[in-house]
């Protein structure tokens, strides 16, 4: 029963890496619901968060001041939220917020105040990652991707990285059954 509820938990984490203008400035496993948001003042809803960092000293003073000016948007940031059917994201920043993955190739804009927007699809990846066992799909995407501050990924000086290690753990064991597959002699009529 202990190892039920473990996988059921595990199931509800989140690897969390910021990069300002390309550079990591931090990472963090989280359990559950969480809040990536700089400073803390409005963080009074019981939501675990995740405090974006001060900018690190750059060697372009002007890097260093969009990501100041961009970092007094994200007050509220955004909000993370892990249901049985998915990930699901709400925007509370001023800054604009675009994402990608988990749902899709295609790059998407967050509104604001609004109902949550699902990120990531449970019964998707599990659909692409059988078709991926069977050899008749691509690589399911194993997390979802989140900009701040432009609706482009080349131009947003904040990227968020979030990484599900139960769906990684899931297509690294289909995986290494493919190779293991294509790599063992089979017999005739088995």
């Amino acid at each position: 029963m202990a190892d039920r509820e473990a996988r059921i938990q595990a199931q509800h984490c989140f690897l969390v890496s910021v990069e300002y203008c390309e550079e990591e400035v931090l990472s963090h496993e989280v359990g559950g619901d969480v809040r990536i948001a700089h400073k803390t003042s409005l963080m009074m809803d019981g939501i675990p968060f995740i405090s974006l960092p001060k900018p690190p000293t750059l060697p372009i003073s002007s890097d260093r001041s969009i990501l100041s000016n961009l970092l007094s948007l994200m007050e509220g940031g955004v909000v993370l939220s892990s249901r049985e059917e998915g990930i699901y994201a709400e925007r509370h920043s001023q800054a604009t917020v675009s994402w990608m993955g988990g749902t899709g190739d295609e790059m998407h804009v967050m509104d604001r105040d609004v109902d949550p927007v699902m990120l990531f699809n449970r019964e998707t990846f599990r659909q692409e990652l059988e078709r991926f066992a069977r050899a008749d799909g691509s690589q399911p995407q194993c997390g979802f991707s989140l900009w701040f501050g432009q609706d482009s990924s080349l131009s947003a000086p904040i990227f968020i990285s979030i990484k599900l290690p139960w769906a990684q753990q899931l297509f690294k064991e289909v995986h290494d059954f493919r190779i293991w597959l294509e790599s063992s002699p089979v017999s005739p009529g088995v």
